[in-house]
């Protein structure tokens, strides 16, 4: 079988390529023309499993179409910009990838997002969120960011599409944690790390060793959850649990400093917030203060220590300082 990786140059995306080169599975990585030259550490390392990387203009049905692949994992993201810049890329780039799946007989596995369930009508902060038994229904889904407003909308793409005769599935990852974690909300975890301050904000976070969601995408990739959307997230910390953890692991001391009430000040400030700002995510992730299980995944999830003790061995081994 042949798995085409649709966004595949990013922290997510080679992951999951290890994940199905070590499964054995003919792998694919596809991006947009440039990523290379901004990921050159994860283009070596693709390079470096012998995986071909197909470098794109624009990621049309027609084009990804000639990949042949038996299995689309669609992992485009954006975490900022305008509601057209979003909807290309949770909607409308995944209409093309479904498009061309859909005229192979190919499967779709979408990687959208845990705020694509939003705010629930009728369930109060901290209650415990399992997938719905009617998929997002917009009477009582409400989204407030861009984000994951357009990842909602995708998922409803994908739950309506007829041309794939349900093979499809939707996998809704917390934040990850793990190995080529490069993004911001990192750089600053090391950050705190070198100044040993572990902000306590009262708050949970939904979090996933990012080996657990590429295991996760390589069994929808094999069928295991066609017509299903799933919550994948393993752990709720408080963001000084996970400072503590790397704090332990570095062997420094870390103090630990209440945030909660500057962060309740803070969320008051919410309807304030551009939409489209990666901000707005966050507030609205840490307002609702959600628990997210799943009812499908029967599985032993990586530990918030493992997950830490993964993620700075990597950021050593890349000369990342802590």
């Amino acid at each position: 079988m042949k798995h085409v990786i649709v966004g595949g140059l990013g922290y997510l995306g080679v992951n999951v390529a290890e994940e199905l080169h070590k499964r054995g599975f003919n792998a694919i990585i596809v991006s947009r023309r440039g990523s290379e030259t901004r990921r050159p550490h994860i283009t070596a390392h693709v390079k470096t499993m012998g995986l071909p990387l197909e470098l794109l203009e624009s990621l049309r049905a027609e084009k990804l179409k000639t990949l042949g692949g038996d299995v689309y994992y669609y992992l485009v993201g954006r975490v900022s910009g305008s509601l057209e810049k979003f909807r290309e890329a949770h909607v409308e780039l995944l209409g093309e990838t479904v498009k061309a799946a859909g005229e192979l007989g190919a499967r779709v596995v979408y990687v959208s997002a845990i705020s694509a369930i939003g705010e629930v009508g009728g369930l109060k902060p901290g209650s415990t969120v399992y997938e719905e038994e009617e998929h997002l229904n917009p009477k009582l889904h409400k989204n407030y960011s861009y984000h994951g407003l357009t990842k909602a909308e995708g998922e409803r793409l994908l739950r309506n599409s007829r041309e794939l005769k349900g093979k499809w599935s939707i996998v809704r990852p917390g934040l990850l944690l793990g190995p080529w974690a490069y993004h911001r909300e990192w750089a600053m975890y090391r950050r705190l790390l070198s100044i040993r301050v572990a902000p306590k904000l009262g708050r949970r976070i939904a979090l996933i060793h990012v080996k657990d969601t590429a295991e996760i995408l390589a069994e929808a990739g094999e069928g295991r959850y066609d017509s299903l959307w799933v919550n994948a997230v393993a752990h709720h910390p408080d963001m000084s649990d996970i400072v503590r953890e790397g704090c332990k692991q570095v062997k420094v001391r870390c103090a630990t400093i209440p945030f909660k009430p500057l962060v309740s000040a803070s969320l008051a400030l919410k309807p304030l917030i551009p939409r489209g700002s990666p901000i707005a995510m966050t507030f609205e992730l840490l307002s609702l203060n959600y628990e997210y299980k799943s009812r499908i995944l029967g599985r032993e999830w990586r530990s918030l220590e493992e997950a830490v003790k993964d993620f700075l061995e990597w950021a050593r081994s890349y000369g990342v300082k802590s």
